[in-house]
């Protein structure tokens, strides 16, 4: 791990997000980029282009002097050396743009916060964090903004038992490595069928002996709810990071990962880590 980007708008969301940020750089030992994403109003056809280019030169003004202070408060919370910290502001559509600088500069991961959906309009636009979790070529690590900053000591991975899942549960060890965790791996099926019962045994009893000495445990749980099924594990058990895998697939199983991801980013308290499989 080399690399954080973290986006901010300068919120209390934003803030709080940047302490889990900060505890993370330490952990990983990496550098962080503070990133600030600025737009204009809307301007009318009718306004002159000088107005135009003066409205972008005084919010990209304003952006950098919020983000120099932004940045000495997360030194200062953080611990961490000036050395490791670098700001930048850009102009354009924030999901867009988090993607295209984390590409550009190659992160290892993006660490960002959420304020959930706090209405029905914003349910159905999604929110960033969404947006950039689903684009994203890195991991992306999600903070809500009543997530405990807690050291990650227990990772939660929801699995779908679809695709490969072997290399996905070696892409969460490797990223997770220096933390030193615990992840437990959890796939909750409504199957009631004799054969996809054994299927799912036999994957649980592969992915242990695959898996044998990594600190890694599986849990297979028969419930006719998904969420509510993760949701009571969760109470059960309480983890410290819930952890959750993005990849393409049919119609109907992507509105199921769709479903169970906007649950936990819209409604959960808990971190979140998102990678593609």
């Amino acid at each position: 791990m080399k690399t954080i980007l973290f986006p901010t708008d300068f919120s209390d969301n934003a803030k709080h997000a940047a302490q889990y940020a900060g505890m993370l750089a330490r952990l990983f030992n990496a550098r962080v980029v503070l990133l600030n994403i600025y737009s204009i109003p809307i301007i009318s056809e009718y306004q002159l282009p000088s107005d135009i280019e003066n409205f972008i030169n005084r919010n990209r003004k304003e952006a950098e002097q919020n983000l120099e202070k932004f940045t000495v408060d997360f030194i200062k919370k953080s611990g961490l050396v000036p050395e490791r910290i670098t700001q930048k502001v850009e102009y354009g559509l924030a999901t867009d743009k988090i993607v295209s600088i984390a590409n550009q500069i190659q992160v290892d991961l993006i660490v960002m916060g959420t304020k959930g959906a706090s209405n029905v309009f914003e349910r159905w636009l999604g929110t960033h964090s969404q947006e950039v979790m689903k684009t994203a070529n890195c991991p992306v690590w999600v903070i809500p903004a009543n997530a405990p900053i807690n050291y990650p000591q227990h990772l939660l991975y929801a699995a779908d038992f679809q695709g490969d899942e072997v290399a996905a549960i070696q892409k969460i060890l490797t990223t997770t490595q220096p933390l030193g965790a615990k992840c437990k791996v959890v796939h909750i099926h409504d199957y009631f069928e004799p054969n996809v019962g054994y299927a799912i045994q036999e994957m649980k009893g592969f992915l242990e002996d695959k898996f044998q000495g990594d600190n890694l445990e599986v849990k297979c749980i028969n419930r006719a709810e998904i969420i509510e099924g993760l949701e009571t594990y969760i109470k059960n058990h309480k983890p410290d990071v819930i952890v959750l895998a993005i990849h393409e697939k049919s119609l109907l199983d992507r509105f199921f990962n769709e479903s169970v991801t906007k649950h936990f980013i819209q409604e959960g308290d808990l971190p979140l880590l998102f990678f593609k499989k």
